[in-house]
């Protein structure tokens, strides 16, 4: 996988918003699954983003951006109102601290009411400080589980070229449209069943070298990743390869295929289960 070099942060800050194109969001998550540091540039964007919000600092358009793409999600909704309670907290404490302060010099008492509320907001402060830790070593731990599956392992691809045999059933074809728009496929599979994808050797440029497939979900996270497979020295025939079992669970994906790191198609697949009483 490529590195991102020198990755500016305003473009750090459009793909959180979900401001790039598809292909180029792959690019980018692809870069950061492969570099530590830039994961972790992330990681800081994506508190400075929530913290952005919550203090009403993001532009109109960016605070759009952020309510219709992300303010949606479980995660970023509970980030926000973390930090919504804690940033009231603090403002509480330090009116309080300030009334104190005024009290004690009114009365000629000693500096324990400040002293108190200095406490206090360290003490609110450092919980801050821990929730923002505990969100990004959970988010580290996710990724770091996903990149251990990217890097596992992975079926081979079963190409005619290759002098294997394409299993019949289930398969799905995708192939580019007619027009313009995107592909889009339904195909009924068993839960727990194999399911075979199905690309015409067109798709790929004639001197490709290799291809993948790459399987996401609606939130743009990457489900499977089939890994490189190399292209049969003159071969004509389709590619294909075959997801394992109960791979992707029923619900609509997208299917990328890469061939050379570039993307040649990208569809839109719906799995359901079959009927009831249908021939499985």
């Amino acid at each position: 996988m490529s590195r991102e070099p020198a990755v500016e942060r305003g473009r750090i800050r459009e793909y959180l918003l979900r401001n790039l194109a598809d292909a180029e969001r792959a690019r980018f998550e692809e870069s950061y699954f492969a570099d530590d540091d830039l994961l972790d540039r992330v990681e800081a964007e994506e508190d400075l983003l929530v913290s952005d919000y919550v203090l009403g600092r993001l532009t109109d358009a960016d605070r759009r951006r952020f309510e219709k793409a992300l303010l949606g999600t479980p995660y970023y909704r509970e980030r926000v109102e973390t930090t919504t309670r804690l940033r009231l907290r603090i403002a509480r404490d330090q009116k309080l601290r300030r009334h104190g302060r005024e009290t004690s010099a009114a009365s000629g008492g000693g500096l324990f009411p400040g002293r108190t509320g200095i406490v206090v907001a360290f003490a609110l402060l450092a919980v801050l400080l821990l929730a923002s830790l505990v969100t990004a070593l959970r988010l580290k731990q996710q990724l770091s589980a996903l990149r251990a599956e990217l890097n596992a392992a992975t079926p081979p691809a079963v190409t005619a070229g290759a002098g294997g045999v394409v299993p019949a059933t289930p398969s799905v074809v995708l192939q580019a449209p007619a027009g313009e728009g995107i592909v889009a496929r339904r195909v009924e599979r068993a839960p727990g069943s194999p399911l075979v994808l199905v690309f015409p050797r067109s798709l790929a440029p004639s001197n490709a070298r290799n291809w993948r497939v790459v399987l996401r979900a609606g939130s743009g996270s990457v489900l499977w990743d089939s890994g490189d497979q190399p292209v049969a020295a003159g071969a004509s025939t389709d590619l294909a390869v075959r997801l394992p079992a109960g791979v992707p669970e029923a619900g609509p994906i997208g299917v990328t295929l890469w061939a050379d790191g570039a993307p040649a198609l990208s569809a839109f697949l719906e799995v359901a289960e079959p009927p009831p009483g249908a021939s499985r």
